[in-house]
């Protein structure tokens, strides 16, 4: 773990222990949640036997590719990258996003012009259906 990723670990650790409004309280176990995602993601053994990352909430994994870096024209500003998903309905296939990524030992990366990348939904399970159609899978 970054010693920023630490720092962060132990103020969310005790901002948890302290709130008392359970809406702030979601938010910032989401947010634990997530660094311990990032942390866990960096060890190998952390995938099964297939190779296929463990997941504890709904997901589904469109692939994508980067489309056009866009340089920002004022210095405070990040590039943005437009991804394509080819598997998205036509007038939703493109997403633009800030161009910052963490890299599997916490340090900031960013995307390069027309590399593949795959592109990860994940929803609570308790803000999600049983769907009758199998053929989604």
């Amino acid at each position: 773990m970054t010693p920023e990723e630490r720092e962060q670990m132990n103020s969310l650790a005790i901002l948890i222990q302290k709130e008392k409004n359970f809406q702030r309280f979601e938010a910032l176990q989401r947010e634990l949640i997530e660094l311990i995602g990032r942390k866990e993601r960096r060890f190998p053994q952390a995938r099964d036997i297939s190779g296929v990352t463990r997941r504890m909430r709904p997901w589904k994994t469109l692939s994508g590719t980067v489309q056009k870096v866009f340089k920002s024209a004022f210095a405070n500003q990040a590039e943005s990258v437009e991804i394509s998903i080819s598997e998205a309905e036509d007038l939703f296939r493109e997403i633009r996003i800030e161009n910052r990524f963490t890299d599997v030992d916490g340090q900031m990366v960013a995307l390069k012009e027309g590399v593949p990348v795959d592109v990860t939904f994940e929803a609570d399970s308790k803000d999600t259906l049983k769907s009758a159609d199998t053929s989604a899978r």
